[in-house]
């Protein structure tokens, strides 16, 4: 059948006269130039793709130059064990973090470097003291001003104020200026025993919590009354604090100290008012509750916490966090996790004034990760994932709209 079709079809072109349009050979000369138009056109976007990742990647970090050192200091991303001799000229700068290690070493985190340093502070509690009166004990030994620049202690030790005077231990506080290195004792007030708790208000007096009048020996399940006070740390001025705890400023508001370690599912707030409203912890964080212990209030409304979470929450152990207070609305409501790590200390202590104001953001970096400064940007970031994915998806559109249009033209 195949030969009888070659025949028939040789037989009609010799009779048959055939004359083709001019114009049919200029419609294909062009459809040749649009395809190696969008093929020159493809190879363009490829090539885009490729130089603007080759760029991202080589792009300076986004913290800064390398080796850049944060100016007005900054709370560090992680944590360190000190690493160096033991410091003894106090001069050191603002920091950022303040803990007593296990061994009873007090350790000082700098807020431009990052680095901890192990700190020899005169007269700081012996570790037989601490081991003493931890049990008691709800606050940090070391607080630090909300500007990182002076740390304060109660003093344990038995010393002369003044030549031939001597004092008991527990009736002092220092406080050190970790500008000039110079330190002074301040007086606890009345009712002078082993502090429970202290901190910094935000005008620069030391809140402090002691014992009242105990009837019996205090112990961790028969707490002896409490009393607060703020001292002045310049003048030695100490007046009744109405609230117990961390008082925000200007709101009658306090977040007190926990007498337990018992995991609650709420932080309890106290007022002025005699209220008691609590902030509820996100239950997708911490199904079985923690316990939430405050360490400063980074502004007027937003507390920085100490959460220690049991097994099984979203973040386990100790680690820090900020917490809307109960007066703000609940559309305004925020908890952001600030360190997922803390290291094994008795109690961590935060120049609250550090942590930057919140701007509405989720992925707004509430610390800084020095440890950046000394090694190059990685070459293959989340950022630069999503710059070539953009790219490529440019690219493939591109194509489809030369594709429409060579057909449209055709």
């Amino acid at each position: 059948m195949s030969t009888d079709l070659r025949e028939e079809l040789d037989a009609l072109a010799r009779t048959q006269s055939f004359s083709p349009d001019p114009s049919v050979w200029d419609r294909g000369r062009r459809a040749r130039r649009r395809t190696r138009v969008a093929a020159g056109a493809a190879a363009v976007a490829v090539v885009a793709v490729v130089a603007g990742a080759g760029a991202l990647a080589v792009r300076p970090s986004g913290i800064g130059p390398a080796g850049d050192v944060v100016r007005e200091g900054a709370i560090p991303s992680r944590i360190t064990e000190p690493d160096g001799p033991v410091v003894t000229d106090l001069a050191i700068g603002p920091a950022s973090v303040a803990y007593v290690a296990p061994d009873g070493s007090p350790v000082l985190v700098d807020a431009t470097t990052g680095e901890a340093h192990a700190v020899e502070l005169p007269d700081f509690p012996t570790p037989e003291v601490i081991d003493r009166d931890a049990e008691l004990r709800r606050g940090p030994w070391l607080a630090l001003s909300p500007d990182g620049r002076r740390v304060a202690y109660p003093t344990t030790q038995d010393f002369e104020r003044e030549p031939g005077q001597v004092v008991n231990q527990t009736a002092w506080y220092r406080v050190v200026d970790l500008a000039s290195g110079e330190s002074d004792l301040v007086d606890l007030p009345p009712y002078r025993s082993t502090p429970l708790a202290m901190s910094w208000t935000t005008d620069g007096e030391i809140a402090v919590d002691v014992f009242g009048r105990p009837t019996s020996r205090p112990s961790a399940t028969n707490l002896p009354p409490t009393i607060s006070w703020t001292i002045d740390p310049v003048t030695g001025d100490s007046s009744s604090a109405p609230l117990t705890g961390l008082t925000a400023p200007g709101k009658g508001i306090s977040a007190p100290f926990p007498t337990d370690d018992t995991p609650v599912r709420a932080v309890p707030f106290e007022t002025a008012t005699d209220t008691d409203p609590d902030r509820a912890l996100p239950d997708d964080l911490y199904p079985d509750g923690a316990v939430v212990t405050p360490v400063g209030w980074a502004d007027d409304s937003l507390l920085v916490v100490e959460v220690d979470a049991p097994v099984g929450s979203y973040v386990e152990g100790a680690h820090l966090a900020l917490m809307t207070s109960p007066d703000r609305p609940e559309s305004e409501w925020t908890y952001r996790i600030l360190l997922r790590e803390l290291p094994d200390s008795l109690g961590v202590s935060l120049a609250v004034d550090l942590v930057p104001d919140l701007d509405g953001t989720s992925s707004q970096e509430l610390t800084h990760d020095f440890d950046t400064a000394d090694e190059p940007p990685a070459p293959f970031g989340i950022e630069l994932s999503l710059f070539i994915g953009l790219a490529v998806a440019a690219a493939i559109a591109v194509l489809l709209a030369l594709r429409w249009l060579w057909r449209r033209l055709s």
